[in-house]
């Protein structure tokens, strides 16, 4: 039925140019298919990435002038290397603010690319020996193909349907592959796609260069389709109407911007018959469309299909993977190298994986944490406790990457860690979660942990859009490893629901699952238990326990006493971000410091076992 339905909008799509004889009309048609490849550009960093870019109208203008300059007066066939030149180009110019426009966010980031954007249009009307300035460039040749040439607007529909085409499989196959889980986790929760190993500066910048590219080969159609440039055509009225059409149609979705182009194309014609008041409607129409639909026609039944959630019931154990299960090795965790002798075998558990130094981090003049040194051994799980405010996130957040630690403070497998970003954290083998959920909430439960996955063998992003068989045997062996980390903690039968559908329980283990998806030497669990019945308490104990029987190592922060002393073999305490106690539970647990700095001097010895219980 869907394949019917396909070639069905395609014989439409092959037949429109010979019924459609009106020379306006197809004119108009070819414009509007130009503004659906500029709209699907400005949804790869709009709508993929969540980077808000008010320039595009800037890229825009670098192509449609490439082209004009190297081919006016000349022939058609030097469309197709002006063509090339014109994404090349507009490509350059994404690099030169994909660039600087990592240190901006939010609404900083769009006055920059607003600025941008003004500034190709006063270069366009300024620069007069290559731009001609405001007389325009004319004199730009219809395109020849192999001597064919496209010199009216039915024949240039197949070119412009053709870019169009190439788009939007383009848009599709990257949304589709980790490029596109990539992009939504930077889009949903940077920070947690930055600990998740998303190489986060890398994946802006691909960003805005692919939609630059994409900007430019449209400014090439545009202005090969109306042969005549001028400075007046690439102002910020171009970039809202390509955001309206985004925002209209759905931001990251395939086919929302080329429904949203469709929209603002057709909608000033037919509400040219109210004469003077075309304008007023055509604009409230398109505020009214913004406010009411904030995700866009097709967000709209996206969000439709998400709310209609199957019953997940609490069914654990049928999915669970078991410790002896031989598909479990594929989460054991390469071992750490101090942890192994010269000849391979393992040592004791007694070495440490993580050592701190004399670990200090300041906020002005608040001292978060105070002259730390503390010893994890690997293998083990270690327990980070101290009442609230004790430094304990801060603590954290410093191990990961997320705060740039002083030098040569944090040991990590043998090898000082250096102020990095989190992402190579990351690399180096640890994962953590967050207190507060940081699920990356448009993805489904799968996606969410494909995320975190690694293959042995990378594809690159021109064998994703290819559909090579490289990207086809890379996607197969990270579903395999996100199916084990899913069955290890019993979600694999909601694989497919949106993750923001799911109970607080079972979002906080599809956390652990992304993070054990990473295979990571050690994960910092930050405050895992926080929200949880007693019953869900006891499940993820036994995921606790579990982790460490497949070597891995596991530092967590909780307030839940009773379940710290259930599962942790050593534990340190804070206060004020100084270190006050370092033991064994039993130790702990009967420790005056300990006592004092959770309940106080006068407590008395029930409460301390009520505590502690």
């Amino acid at each position: 039925m869907r394949r019917l339905f396909v070639l069905g909008v395609l014989a439409i799509l092959v037949a429109l140019p010979f019924a459609v004889q009106n020379d306006y009309f197809m004119r108009l048609i070819n414009i509007g298919m130009i503004y659906a490849v500029l709209a699907i550009s400005l949804n790869f960093v709009l709508g993929y990435a969540g980077q808000i870019s008010l320039g595009h109208a800037g890229f825009f203008g670098i192509g449609a002038y490439t082209a004009a300059i190297i081919t006016h007066g000349g022939s058609g066939a030097l469309f197709w290397p002006a063509f090339l030149a014109s994404g090349l180009t507009a490509g350059l110019g994404g690099v030169i603010i994909g660039v600087p426009a990592l240190r901006l966010k939010g609404h900083y980031l769009a006055f920059g690319t607003l600025g941008f954007g003004e500034i190709v249009r006063i270069v366009l009307y300024n620069w007069r020996e290559v731009t001609r300035g405001t007389d325009g460039i004319s004199g730009i040749p219809s395109p020849d193909l192999f001597g064919f040439e496209l010199d009216t607007d039915q024949k240039y529909y197949f070119l412009v349907l053709f870019a169009l085409s190439l788009a939007i499989a383009t848009s599709y196959r990257m949304q589709r592959s980790k490029y596109g889980r990539e992009f939504a986790a930077i889009r949903d929760a940077e920070m947690a796609a930055g600990t998740t190993g998303v190489n986060v500066t890398h994946m802006k910048i691909l960003a805005f260069v692919i939609s630059s590219i994409m900007a430019g080969l449209a400014g090439a159609l545009y202005a090969h389709l109306v042969g005549f440039l001028s400075p007046d055509t690439f102002t910020f009225e171009v970039t809202a109407q390509v955001l309206s059409m985004v925002l209209i149609g759905g931001m990251g979705t395939v086919f929302g911007p080329v429904l949203g182009a469709a929209f603002i194309t057709a909608l000033p014609e037919m509400l040219r018959i109210s004469k003077e008041y075309y304008q007023v409607i055509y604009g409230a129409g398109v505020a009214l469309a913004v406010l009411f639909l904030p995700e866009g026609l097709l967000g709209l039944l996206g969000r439709h299909a998400a709310m209609s959630v199957p019953h997940t019931g609490n069914s654990f154990s049928e999915n669970e993977l078991c410790i002896d299960d031989p598909a479990i090795a594929l989460l054991r965790p390469v071992e750490a190298s101090n942890c192994r002798a010269s000849d391979g075998n393992i040592v004791s558990i007694d070495q440490n994986i993580l050592s701190i130094n004399h670990l200090t981090c300041k906020f002005g003049g608040l001292i978060a944490i105070n002259d730390l040194s503390m010893n994890v051994r690997a293998g083990t799980v270690h327990a980070l406790i101290g009442p609230n405010g004790a430094g304990k996130t801060t603590f954290i957040n410093l191990v990961s990457g997320v705060r740039a630690p002083s030098p040569n403070t944090i040991t990590f497998d043998g090898e000082a860690l250096q102020p990095t970003s989190s992402w190579n954290v990351a690399k180096v083998g640890i994962a953590r979660t967050y207190q507060n959920l940081r699920s990356f909430h448009s993805l489904t439960v799968k996606e969410n942990v494909l995320v975190g996955c690694r293959a042995s063998r990378r594809a690159g992003w021109l064998a994703i859009i290819l559909g090579l068989p490289s990207a086809a045997a890379e996607e197969k062996e990270l579903l395999g490893l996100a199916e084990v980390a899913l069955r290890f903690v019993g979600l694999w039968h909601v694989r497919d629901i949106q993750v923001s559908a799911l109970p607080h329980e079972q979002q906080r283990l599809v956390e652990i699952a992304r993070a054990l998806a990473m295979r990571p030497k050690m994960i910092l669990l930050d405050e895992p238990a926080a929200g949880m019945n007693p019953t869900e308490v006891d499940r993820l104990a036994g995921y606790v326990q579990k982790m460490k029987s497949i070597g891995l190592t596991v530092l967590l922060v909780e307030h839940n006493m009773p379940f710290v002393m259930r599962i942790a073999d050593d534990i340190t305490v804070l206060s004020f971000g100084k270190k006050i106690a370092d033991g064994a539970p039993a130790a702990i647990r009967s420790n005056p410091e300990v006592i004092s700095a959770y309940l106080g001097k006068r407590a008395l010895a029930k409460d301390v076992q009520n505590a502690f219980a």
